[in-house]
């Protein structure tokens, strides 16, 4: 077997995601929806430079978007119910937003958008639907960001939160439970301690890269420039 074979197909499928996603924002330019789905679909082909141009104009029309809508409300139920929507549309925008900029290693902006989405999941409260994104997967996106900047403290208080809060087979828990102990061993002998028993030095272990997105199930369609 053609060990090349999955990755292969793997490209394919992804290819072929894109393709569909990017349709639908041609035919749907300023549709937020149309946007998101193509920029997961850069960020499934690692072109996450893509995906951040996307999510970017994703936010600009879900933001004006949403004004108008809750301005149409005709009582103030209607208009906080389609604020609430609208609120977590923005988080997930943001959290895979998130994902986009440390994929392209701007774990500064990365942070911002993180923080912004544990903010108002936070505020939405928690949801039963594991295809949802919750705070905790704004805390793992925070706390693998964190630990590749190399700021260890924060990385653990993050982390921790993150990994109270996930599911024990999300792949994020995963992650960020890796760039906690890679924290905590840096802490350890910034404080003179050990690691496994004895201690170390020279060089530094090198950070996790960011957890893929939580599952999502509304970004199936996406689109944006041709792949080459």
């Amino acid at each position: 077997m053609n060990p090349s074979a999955p990755a292969s197909q793997a490209a394919r499928e992804a290819c072929g995601r894109w393709f569909l996603a990017n349709r639908s924002v041609e035919a749907a330019p300023n549709d937020p929806a149309a946007l998101v789905g193509r920029a997961a679909s850069f960020l499934a082909m690692d072109r996450p430079w893509e995906a951040t141009n996307d999510l970017d104009r994703a936010l600009r029309m879900q933001t004006r978007l949403a004004g108008a809508d809750v301005a149409a409300a005709g009582d103030e139920a209607t208009a906080n119910q389609r604020r609430r929507r609208h609120d977590g549309e923005a988080a997930r925008t943001r959290l895979l937003r998130g994902h986009a900029h440390a994929a392209c290693l701007r774990y500064d902006r990365a942070v911002a958008d993180f923080a912004e989405a544990e903010a108002i999941l936070s505020r939405l409260g928690g949801s039963t639907d594991r295809s949802q994104p919750t705070p905790a997967h704004a805390q793992a996106g925070l706390g693998v960001a964190y630990c590749n900047m190399r700021d260890w403290q924060r990385c653990v208080d993050a982390g921790e939160r993150a990994v109270r809060g996930l599911p024990l087979d999300d792949v994020a828990r995963r992650h960020v439970a890796r760039a906690v102990e890679t924290a905590r061993q840096h802490l350890s002998l910034a404080a003179g301690g050990t690691v496994g028993g004895s201690r170390r030095s020279g060089g530094s272990a090198a950070p996790p890269q960011p957890p893929p997105p939580p599952p999502r199930g509304d970004a199936g369609h996406d689109g944006g420039a041709a792949p080459s």
